[in-house]
């Protein structure tokens, strides 16, 4: 439900005229008092948990080189720092084709773009290239993943250099004999400049459509290990303060500081790296007829039993105040029950006696 039939759900409970969409900018004596409520109501929900799922948000942060705090999203309730992982940093704009081929310049031809599977840039008889920011004699991941949908068995070239089309780092070919999943390349480059390109070419008239095409610097994934910030001033800020390579590199460590930042250590050494995390984000009342609580409509019950027991504690009737506010704090528990509440995986951790998998024991 909307703005405008959460007040006009409450109005007719209470045998009130009820709002149009003309009438509910101007809305007067209780018509005004039920909108009002039904956002607080909207915030009662929201404070009785901290982590509701539909508040969960994903969040990224480019690392700086020497930078060791950076700040959390503006609209964060709550982060999970169990969740940061250090990733390399995506160098490709526009490197899975989402909706265009924006950012890949043309070599040869014409590139197309192919809204197949979840977008594609298509070459036929034509060749485009993107531009890295790399860093001279560093390594980095190269990974394409190559549909040939005329099932022609025609070759992409793949190529890196320091011009499009160069191949001072890279050139190899890429052929799919799969015509239904495909095929992906892997493969590594070192950069010998700043500036690199990447060039895929297809020199036949036959569709390959390219699904993505990445590049990041050689480094795996890392979870990064939470520790509190009064553990990092006793562990590490004293090393951090010196003037010493020692405490720059990949980072181990994130904490969160006492100005609503989070921080990293060792202090990053590149900008080439990503931190990827998760949070809980906060909500914004209800101000058009037309706006939509994020909670999802099947509570939306709650909202109405709570902004109901407001109105009869308004009222001075303690009985339908006592139902309403039942009504409500059942929903709540429904609501954890179904949005909140998992199963608990259980681990056998009992020593093996000679028992195989049929329960029968070994000879």
């Amino acid at each position: 439900m909307n703005y405008l039939a959460l007040a006009n759900s409450v109005l007719a409970e209470l045998n009130e005229v009820q709002l149009t969409s003309s009438t509910f900018t101007s809305s007067s004596g209780i018509q005004t008092t039920v909108k009002d409520v039904i956002n607080k109501s909207i915030r009662d929900v929201y404070a009785s948990e901290l982590e509701w799922p539909w508040l969960h948000s994903d969040a990224t942060q480019v690392t700086y080189a020497g930078q060791k705090e950076y700040t959390l999203p503006t609209d964060y309730r709550s982060v999970d720092y169990e969740s940061f992982y250090l990733v390399p940093t995506e160098l490709v704009t526009n490197s899975t084709f989402d909706s265009n081929i924006t950012n890949w310049s043309t070599v040869s031809g014409t590139p197309a773009y192919n809204s197949g599977g979840n977008g594609r840039l298509r070459l036929n008889a034509a060749a485009a290239s993107a531009t890295l920011s790399t860093i001279k004699n560093k390594t980095y991941r190269v990974q394409i993943r190559l549909i040939d949908s005329s099932s022609s068995g025609s070759s992409l070239k793949v190529q890196v250099g320091t011009s499009a089309a160069g191949t001072q780092n890279l050139s190899t070919t890429l052929t799919v004999s799969d015509f239904g999943d495909g095929n992906i390349l892997d493969t590594t480059f070192t950069a010998t400049a700043s500036t690199s390109h990447l060039t895929l070419d297809n020199d036949d008239s036959n569709n390959l459509d390219v699904d993505y095409a990445k590049v990041s610097e050689k480094m795996e994934p890392k979870k990064l290990t939470y520790i509190t910030y009064d553990d990092y001033r006793r562990r590490f800020l004293s090393t951090a303060k010196k003037n010493s390579s020692d405490h720059y590199g990949i980072s181990d460590y994130v904490y969160r500081s006492q100005d609503g930042k989070f921080g990293l250590y060792r202090i990053p050494n590149s900008d080439g790296y990503t931190v990827n995390f998760e949070y809980w984000k906060t909500h914004s009342d209800l101000s058009s007829s037309t706006d939509t609580p994020d909670i999802p409509a099947r509570f939306h019950d709650v909202l109405v039993a709570r902004a109901k027991y407001y109105i009869y504690q308004l009222r001075s009737d303690p009985q339908f105040t006592q139902f309403a506010d039942k009504d409500y704090r059942e929903g709540i528990k429904r609501m954890r029950i179904e949005l909140i509440n998992s199963p608990t995986v259980m681990h056998d951790t009992r020593i093996n006696f000679g028992y195989n998998r049929r329960g029968a024991i070994s000879g």
